[in-house]
């Protein structure tokens, strides 16, 4: 079983920003009134709207599911060290967190659902920023890993700086929360594919690693 799992966390990487892209223009590019560029994607997931339930299954349900199974698919990708480890078990939280953000559906007529909406996706932003640079160090004591290392850095710096810039401003400006949210999913869309490869390109090696 552990020796499947690199595998499934590759096929996983590259399905998961496959299906939330896919959903987020199948149901933006529909719903009128929507600015693809500076809605909130949650808009598309708010209760009593079209299709809301069915966005929150195929943007958020799904592939918090399948970020899950690419954290899993890390930490039996190979004998690493601690950070590592705890960079696979960030990428699992995160995939908790983006699966309860759909559950948290935003709600017009309880605070309490967009509170709770808007504290998962937070913490879902949060753990997903750091995680990157997480793995990033945890690799960089072994050659033989072939990682995307340059690509992983890359992206764990943007990730981290679109977060920090974020935060930073939010109480000196408004702003559409969506600015954020797309170069944020950009710059992670990038790193789920070359992480995707790179664990189908290293479950493909024999045998495969495992934690024995």
């Amino acid at each position: 079983m552990h020796a499947l799992l690199p595998r499934a966390g590759g096929f996983a990487a590259l399905a998961a920003p496959v299906i939330m892209w896919t959903e987020f223009f199948t149901h933006a590019l529909t719903r009128q009134g929507y600015d693809l560029l500076t809605r909130p994607f949650s808009d598309l997931a708010t209760r009593g709207t079209p299709n809301a339930s069915e966005f929150a299954v195929g943007f958020f349900l799904i592939p918090g599911i399948l970020t899950v199974v690419v954290g899993l698919g890390l930490w039996f990708s190979t004998r690493e060290g601690q950070a590592w480890r705890l960079g696979s078990i960030l990428i699992i939280a995160a995939g908790v967190f983006l699966f309860a953000t759909g559950v948290f559906q935003q709600d017009p007529g309880s605070y309490l659902a967009g509170l709770l909406h808007g504290t998962m996706s937070q913490t879902c932003f949060a753990i997903a920023s750091v995680a990157p640079l997480v793995l990033f160090f945890g690799s960089m004591r072994h050659n033989h890993l072939g990682a995307p290392r340059r690509l992983w850095l890359a992206a764990g710096l943007a990730a981290l700086a679109i977060e920090g810039i974020g935060l930073a401003i939010r109480p000196l400006a408004t702003y559409p929360d969506g600015l954020f949210q797309r170069p944020f999913s950009i710059v992670l869309t990038i790193w789920f594919v070359a992480t995707g490869a790179w664990l189908i390109r290293l479950a493909s090696r024999e045998p495969v690693p495992t934690t024995g």
